[in-house]
């Protein structure tokens, strides 16, 4: 890599508690510049955590509540515009270890692969322990968008995070993306953040195995409905991935009738979510059901 490495944060939040604190100021001693996109509702209240205490941080507040993707894309034009030529995309409740982004940018600079488009650590508890698995990295389809890292320069040749998804299968969506410009998605075998998805559980029924994550009844509007835009936009690329992400149309009632609580609210944000699918409504939830 011949370019002078350039890498800033960009973390996105909604309704941040002091629990935040500590995640950033693990993230902000490992990059020149952490970009805090907050999509908390304007009229959301509560004065919120001091990041006053961060040099190196740089708040914005959304006006309205605008969806991860443009949150995301904020931010990276944002880190672009301040002369950042690489990005670590965070979650808010992702704790990554002290030395995750030299760990990444290691692997990068150490190894002749011309395609990598995106690099994380993997996930688990015990930050910057190795698994018993010998290999030092793995090719994946996708990876969550917390702890990934790519340059500026993949991100413009994909056109960013697909904001019309507004929050589910955007992390997903990105990842096809890279691929589909022939560059790699890479899992370091390394753990190297702790993060959760949802409050997740496994549950037997019969033969079948779920996770359970727990997300709030809402979610299950936009996991319902972009399942239809991911398979119609990447089915002829990846038939195969798109098949198991088209299964959520009976996994999710499924789940949601078995496992959950609050199952009438859950139906009807995936009936919701199917029907605004179907017709091809896009961006954020128009009505709440009841």
């Amino acid at each position: 890599m011949s370019e002078v490495v350039r890498v800033a944060a960009v973390v996105t939040t909604f309704k941040p508690d002091g629990s935040i604190l500590a995640n950033l100021k693990r993230i902000a001693a490992q990059v020149g510049l952490v970009i805090l996109v907050d999509d908390t509702d304007q009229t959301a209240e509560g004065g919120g955590p001091d990041f006053s205490k961060i040099s190196n941080l740089r708040y914005i507040k959304n006006k309205a509540n605008i969806g991860i993707a443009a949150s995301l894309n904020e931010g990276v034009k944002r880190a672009a515009e301040e002369g950042f030529n690489w990005v670590i995309a965070l979650d808010d409740d992702t704790l990554v270890s002290e030395t995750y982004v030299a760990d990444v940018f290691e692997f990068i600079q150490g190894n002749q692969l011309p395609d990598i488009g995106l690099v994380a650590c993997s996930r688990g508890v015990g930050v910057g322990a190795a698994s018993r698995n010998e290999e030092k990295f793995f090719i994946k389809r996708t990876l969550i968008t917390s702890g990934s890292v790519f340059s500026v320069d993949v991100f413009r040749r994909v056109d960013g995070f697909d904001e019309g998804l507004f929050i589910d299968l955007v992390d997903f969506d990105f990842c096809t993306k890279i691929r589909r410009i022939g560059r790699s998605i890479i899992m370091l075998n390394k753990f190297g953040m702790d993060h959760r998805v949802g409050n997740s559980q496994m549950k037997n029924f019969a033969f079948l195995r779920f996770v359970i994550y727990n997300h709030a009844p809402f979610r299950l509007y936009y996991q319902m409905r972009n399942v239809f835009f991911f398979v119609k936009k990447h089915f002829t690329f990846d038939p195969l991935l798109s098949t198991y992400i088209f299964l959520d149309v009976f996994r999710l009632p499924l789940k949601a009738l078995l496992f959950e609580r609050e199952k009438l609210k859950r139906l009807s944000y995936l009936a919701a979510g199917l029907l605004d699918g179907l017709i091809g409504r896009r961006g954020r939830i128009r009505l709440s059901p009841k």
